[in-house]
């Protein structure tokens, strides 16, 4: 009895390092196994054409008590070296200080988390802000109504 256990054991091992192969191309692949729809809007900001994506799905509540939205930011790979950052900001910004969320990570699809507001009344503007490394700042505007998603 002891010497089918220890060749069960072997045998049992060796299963448990075969069941996960056939779920490896979903765990490498670039998007969420069930990643909800995406809402895609493209704008140009000066000489920068970019396009701003997020998921239809409602704002979430962030730690700060105010409700929060991701979008990414997608470049032109030609127009990579030549921004310093890109802001996000409902409303229109101010000045330079108060430009909003700075995009962050990934050079080619940069993120940022904006605030949103709670109820919105539809009219509200998402501003883009893109500022390069001769100090000049570009901005475009896009609806909000029908870019924050999840109702």
């Amino acid at each position: 009895m002891r010497r089918l256990w220890q060749r069960g054991k072997f045998h049992l091992s060796a299963l448990m390092l075969l069941v996960p192969l056939p779920f490896l191309p979903n765990y490498f692949s670039p998007k969420p196994i069930f990643a909800p729809p995406e809402i895609r809007r493209d704008l140009t900001a000066g000489a920068f054409p970019l396009r701003l994506v997020t998921y239809d799905e409602a704002p979430h509540w962030g730690g700060n008590g105010e409700r929060m939205k991701e979008y990414r930011i997608h470049l032109r790979p030609a127009d990579i070296d030549r921004v310093r950052g890109v802001f996000l900001r409902v409303g229109k910004p101010r000045n330079l200080r108060a430009a909003g969320a700075l995009g962050f990570g990934n050079p080619y699809e940069r993120e940022a988390e904006v605030a949103v507001p709670a109820e919105p009344a539809g009219t509200e503007e998402l501003w883009v802000t893109v500022e390069d490394w001769n100090g000049q700042v570009h901005q475009a505007s896009t609806p909000l109504a029908g870019f924050l998603g999840g109702k």
